[in-house]
């Protein structure tokens, strides 16, 4: 039986027999990484592989003075690193570094080779990741000629993560998600490295890239395309004024919002409805969002989901006014798991030139 364990290491693990997994276990040793830490540098001896247990590590090649830097991608949890100098014998062809707090499994090389002999699964695991590897190389290298400069799968990383690529290398160009049916969900304009349109799922604007950075999604691919114009059409009113840090701190910070709610309501289970005849709202900055959904609600409970689909507004924001609302005793959720609840990311409608 073929099983399709290429793209995690602890997945293949779990294949194994017991003997096979103690001996990958001894030859392993632990290390922690801080956030920007240096696991070796490009041109460094190629003497172990890594294997990522938690975190992000970021591949990087350096210019020959060494003045400049080009992100060319990210390992998550189960991917590996560093195993193509070990097995050919080259210094390492990247620098790579720890973009989070990180946790790693190191096996040295000689230790490593006397794995891939004794278990024949390894190396067979080994052998098919580095020709889907050869593949995807392949793959860029005849993008590359249509001006594709990063891309990546989402299972990896959040889009925060992939933000952050983007404006350290200050490009004009537009980044792409795309779900597992290739299918686009998302689409984000950025000049000179800062983001100034934006769609995803129903959503466009900065609302849209609140919910980029909160929702996560576990399949898919992202490609960022260096260009000078989108190939998606943007509506001006929604142009994004946000500077790059502040974007990016407020989605941190947006971020933990978000998985701080309670889980049936981030997955917006059950329905909204009045209890209040009149709304009461006090806060300038959503008085409109709040007035939008009390209208929604006007002639009987909405679900939350569908009533979310109606509102150009991130689901943090939104949930955030719901759950006012519901405090303030104006409303109440009802707890039921509703039919009309849909988790599925939906694609964007195909993408047009503006």
């Amino acid at each position: 039986m073929e099983h399709n364990f290429e793209a995690n290491f602890f997945t293949l693990l779990e294949f194994l027999d017991a003997g096979s997994r103690l001996q990958i276990d001894a030859a392993c040793t632990r290390r922690s990484a801080e956030p920007q830490e240096i696991i070796y540098g490009q041109g460094d001896p190629s003497d172990s592989i890594y294997i990522v247990a938690s975190g992000v590590i970021e591949a990087l090649t350096q210019s020959p003075d060494g003045l400049q830097t080009r992100s060319v991608g990210f390992m998550g949890r189960g991917d590996f690193f560093g195993d193509l100098g070990v097995l050919t014998g080259h210094p390492r062809l990247a620098l790579a570094r720890a973009c989070e707090a990180t946790e790693l499994l190191q096996i040295e090389k000689l230790a490593f080779l006397n794995l891939l002999e004794k278990i024949p699964k390894l190396g067979a695991y080994f052998t098919r990741n580095l020709a889907r590897r050869l593949h995807q190389t392949s793959t860029k290298a005849h993008l590359s000629v249509y001006d594709v400069d990063l891309s990546g799968n989402l299972r990896h990383f959040d889009l925060l993560t992939i933000f952050q690529a983007i404006t350290s290398t200050g490009r004009t160009g537009e980044l792409q998600l795309n779900n597992s049916s290739n299918e686009l969900i998302g689409s984000f304009f950025f000049t000179e490295g800062r983001v100034e349109h934006a769609r995803f799922v129903h959503l466009e604007g900065v609302e849209a890239v609140w919910q980029g950075f909160v929702q996560s999604c576990t399949a898919g691919s992202f490609m960022f395309h260096v260009m000078d114009k989108p190939t998606v059409a943007f509506s001006e009113e929604h142009r994004i004024d946000h500077g790059c840090t502040d974007l990016l701190m407020q989605g941190v910070t947006r971020r933990d919002a978000y998985h701080a709610l309670p889980e049936p309501l981030r997955e917006m289970q059950g329905r909204l409805g009045r209890v209040a005849e009149l709304l009461v709202w006090t806060e300038p900055e959503t008085e409109a969002l709040a007035a939008r959904i009390w209208e929604l609600m006007a002639r009987r409970p909405q679900p939350l989901a569908s009533m979310w689909r109606r509102l150009n507004s991130s689901s943090l924001s939104y949930l955030e006014v719901v759950s006012q609302l519901i405090t303030s005793g104006q409303a109440e959720w009802i707890e039921t798991v509703d039919p009309e609840t849909q988790t599925d990311t939906q694609p964007l409608p195909k993408p047009t030139k503006p």
